[in-house]
């Protein structure tokens, strides 16, 4: 089917879906709702209306963000349909290339924008503001998505609601969008309503907190300025972006620590038992953790009652052994990501009040049966494989997996409910785009606090340098907050002050990183022996001072920049360790390379992904080539 005839059937599937979406099943009506061109009701309808139709784009982002990238790796079980996806040769009749799917949503919401009326109001107040605001968020998260999968895509703004319209729109050849314009338009389309509170519906919904259930404006902005700047490696674009994801954390006092039960640990420095820790658990739907999810249909039957009659998702089944798929997955945690696991150094550090018996331990001194338990442990803490026996059924696989990532149900692989929610941003992973942002903005060294330490006035005081501080306080009237002085009792690092809530996200899964010696942020020994030539002593004049001061400040220049590469790719790492499984990784890839504007970079970590010393020289030729990062538009 050509693209005309599948944009085309996107935007009037959406025209059709709308006419005929009821969400009554989904929440209980509070108020009467007016519009000017929507009949009564039909507002919270229809924004619900959307939500269904972002179910069908689930199952896609996540595959196409894991199964292209290095991460994950194929089994004997995986379809013919889903080996393509991993080799990247995904062809035009391939059944994840639906193109339709995402302009049904986008429709849906170009509908919705015109229609609403946002000046209607009730106690003086404009009364459709927050779902207005949540609608158009939902589509610019779905063109980002759109134009990072297929790099140059119809671009559609208005309501599309005859065939006629919709064919007339299809046939047009010119009005395109790449990353750069999808990027500049919703850039100016959100940063009005920067401040705006997501809808406040308060009846559960199928067990979920339905605020949940959209994106805050500061997060997909975010995004936008981190995609634009990794384009154009604008130092401000970084800075917005970082703006926007510390606003978010600590908007108006509302501060929202890594906090320590998001992590998995070992409760002694033996390194014995098994680890404990509430990480795994950090991926239900009523966590903390949890910004925003997308909920699905578990198809519950026998006395439960369907939570939510619309799309469901085959991921449970496509990475966990389930009954019905014999026991047999599709895609399993790769060499390459074990490697990566294995490589961290767990601390764990010894406190005692007696200074001499103080001590830190590393797990790379100990001896462990299974090599997930050697370096960090939240792949561990995910990823369940046992091998079971079974005799009497030659078609089932004694390997069982379970990736806890994808329902706690599925633990232990023997419960075939299907998933019940898919999460598009948590918690931790905002705060490594944060990283990912003041380390391109030019503030590495901030950067790598929010890995090792966590962000708090104690790390900025203790561990960046009085140079970055200084030029850090120079912006930081762009921020909500002020970014080197956030309140130390409520983001507090290990100085022993107050209640510890907030902990460096490398401590998620290897201990006690503050105090871990092979953690450290890289310097450059040969450029700090220019100082030498610089030395000042008691015979020293106010000339060498200038000149040893003039020297110092490009000695830190020239570090500040040698550090950003090598810090990202710390932060890369950690990306993988944070949110692997989560459809992340092929975009996190993505921007690196854009930045460096290096395509190779991409396509030598998925060449990888049978492990370093195990490329993949085809695969690695083919996306060295960056047109071929996109799927073809059908």
């Amino acid at each position: 089917m050509k693209t005309k005839s599948l944009i085309l059937s996107g935007l009037l599937l959406a025209t059709i879906g709308l006419s005929t979406t009821s969400c009554e099943d989904m929440f209980t009506k509070e108020s009467d709702l007016n519009t000017t061109e929507l009949a009564p009701e039909d507002s919270i309808y229809r924004v619900m209306g959307i939500v269904k139709q972002m179910q069908k784009l689930v199952d896609r982002t996540i595959l196409l963000g894991e199964a292209r990238a290095d991460l994950v790796d194929i089994t004997s079980a995986t379809t013919t349909t889903l080996q393509d996806v991993a080799a990247n040769t995904i062809g035009k009749d391939n059944s994840y290339n639906n193109v339709a799917d995402y302009y049904a949503v986008i429709n849906s919401c170009n509908i919705y924008i015109e229609n609403v009326d946002t000046a209607y109001r009730v106690h003086n107040k404009q009364f459709f503001i927050k779902e207005f605001a949540a609608v158009k968020a939902f589509r610019a998260w779905t063109y980002l998505q759109l134009v990072l999968n297929y790099g140059n895509v119809p671009f559609v703004t208005q309501g599309v609601l005859s065939a006629a319209d919709a064919a007339d729109i299809a046939a047009q050849t010119t009005n395109r969008a790449d990353l750069q314009a999808i990027c500049d338009y919703f850039i100016e389309d959100l940063t009005p309503l920067i401040n705006q509170e997501l809808p406040p519906y308060s009846s559960q919904m199928g067990g979920h907190n339905p605020i949940k259930f959209f994106i805050p404006i500061r997060l997909i902005l975010g995004d936008l300025y981190l995609w634009r700047g990794s384009l154009n490696n604008n130092e401000s674009d970084f800075l917005n972006a970082a703006v926007c994801y510390h606003d978010y954390l600590d908007y108006s006092g509302k501060y929202i620590p890594t906090k320590l039960d998001a992590r998995v640990r070992w409760d002694n420095s033996q390194f014995k038992g098994n680890p404990s820790g509430r990480y795994a658990e950090q991926f239900t739907s009523n966590s903390d953790e949890i910004i925003t999810l997308i909920p699905l249909d578990t198809l519950t039957t026998g006395t439960e009652k369907d939570v939510y009659d619309a799309n469901v998702s085959e991921l449970g089944g496509i990475f966990c052994s389930l009954y019905k798929n014999n026991y047999k997955v599709q895609l399993t945690a790769s060499p390459r990501l074990k490697e990566i696991s294995k490589n961290q150094a767990y601390c764990y550090y010894v406190a005692s009040d007696i200074a001499s018996l103080r001590d830190t331990v590393y797990s790379f001194d100990a001896a462990f049966e299974d090599e997930l338990l050697e370096g960090d442990l939240r792949l561990q803490s995910v990823f369940n494989v046992k091998t079971v026996l079974d005799k009497y059924h030659a078609e089932y696989s004694t390997e069982r997996q379970a990736i806890e990532k994808f329902g706690k149900n599925n633990r232990g692989a023997t419960n075939d409910k299907r998933i019940e929610f898919v999460p598009l941003y948590r918690v931790g992973m905002v705060y490594l785009r944060l990283a990912e942002a003041l380390n391109r903005a030019g503030f590495p060294e901030t950067a790598f606090g929010i890995l090792k330490y966590g962000i708090s006035s104690t790390t900025m005081s203790n561990h960046v340098s009085s140079g970055e501080v200084d030029r850090l306080r120079e912006v930081a009237t762009q921020f909500d907050g002020n970014l080197a002085s956030w309140n130390p009792y409520q983001f507090i690092t290990f100085d022993g002050a107050g209640e510890q809530n907030q902990i460096g996200i490398h401590s998620r899964g290897c201990g006690d990183s503050e105090y871990n010696a092979f953690y450290v942020l890289p310097s450059d020994q040969e450029i700090d022996a220019q100082l030498d030539a610089y030395a000042l002593d008691s015979t020293s004049t106010a000339a060498d001072t200038l000149a040893y001061d003039s020297a110092y400040a490009s000695v830190q220049e020239q570090q500040r920049v040698a550090r950003i590469p090598i810090v990202e790719e710390m932060i890369l790492d950690e990306q993988a360790l944070e949110g692997m499984f989560e459809g992340y990784r092929f975009y996190d890839l993505m921007r690196v390379a854009l930045r460096r504007n290096d395509p190779s970079f991409l396509a030598t970590k998925v060449a990888q992904r049978k492990g370093e010393e195990e490329e993949d020289a085809g695969l690695k030729s083919r996306l060295s080539t960056q047109a071929n990062w996109y799927l073809p538009l059908p």
